[in-house]
């Protein structure tokens, strides 16, 4: 089974997937306490004015909504055709102006300069992730956030998500490896969390990488150059 067709069936069995909860578009980081980098992100935009967001993978589009009601510019990329619809359906709904871009996210073409770079649940259906995250960091603006959360490989695949190809990363992998350099707000090691997001499976495990960190700001115009 292919990842598009999985969460077609998925997006498709139930009004909601993901993101159960009345209050999922708050932007207090209280409403968040089983999202510990939804809280993190939060807390870092609330200083910031409105820039450029991108959602990829967005799944039903919660994360892309709750931004786009703080007044950012939100692009949503979604593979899935049902969650591409439903993302345009809730964002109506919600009154929020989202441009939602049905396509994989390795296929996704911008100019860039996001402030902003969420990639929730993602990375794990990705064989390509380094090719994936230079992507993404490319299109991000100097001191521009990355919000990343994937599974690991200290907890095994689930039988009820074999039913796709996966790809966890080791804890030291390629996305670790990624943002050395980076300035990080969160970078932690989740194992074996009880899966709690959605109930069309038997009751699971995953082990997480999660990360929230800022892409260097270029030195300044005027900075001065060490003497040699």
């Amino acid at each position: 089974m292919e990842v598009r067709e999985f969460f077609n069936a998925a997006y498709g069995a139930t009004e909601r997937y993901w993101w159960r909860k009345q209050r999922r578009y708050s932007a207090d980081p209280a409403d968040h306490s089983a999202s510990l980098i939804t809280q993190v992100v939060l807390r870092h935009v609330r200083g910031l004015p409105p820039g450029r967001a991108l959602d990829l993978g967005s799944g039903e589009g919660t994360d892309a909504i709750r931004m786009a009601l703080l007044g950012w510019e939100v692009d949503a990329v979604e593979i899935s055709d049902v969650g591409a619809k439903k993302i345009e359906r809730f964002a109506y709904e919600a009154g929020a102006r989202v441009t939602v871009h049905h396509t994989d996210a390795l296929a996704f073409d911008s100019a860039g300069g996001y402030d902003l770079v969420v990639c929730n649940g993602l990375l794990h259906y990705v064989a390509a992730k380094e090719q994936l995250i230079a992507r993404m960091q490319e299109m991000t603006a100097p001191g521009g956030c990355h919000a990343v959360s994937s599974w690991s490989t200290f907890t095994p695949v689930p039988p009820g998500h074999q039913v796709v190809p996966t790809f966890p990363d080791d804890e030291d992998g390629a996305i670790t490896r990624a943002y050395r350099g980076w300035d990080k707000l969160l970078h932690y090691y989740e194992r074996n969390r009880l899966e709690i997001a959605h109930e069309d499976m038997e009751p699971h495990a995953h082990s997480h990488i999660k990360m929230v960190a800022l892409k260097p700001a270029r030195p300044s115009r005027g900075a001065r150059r060490p003497a040699a």
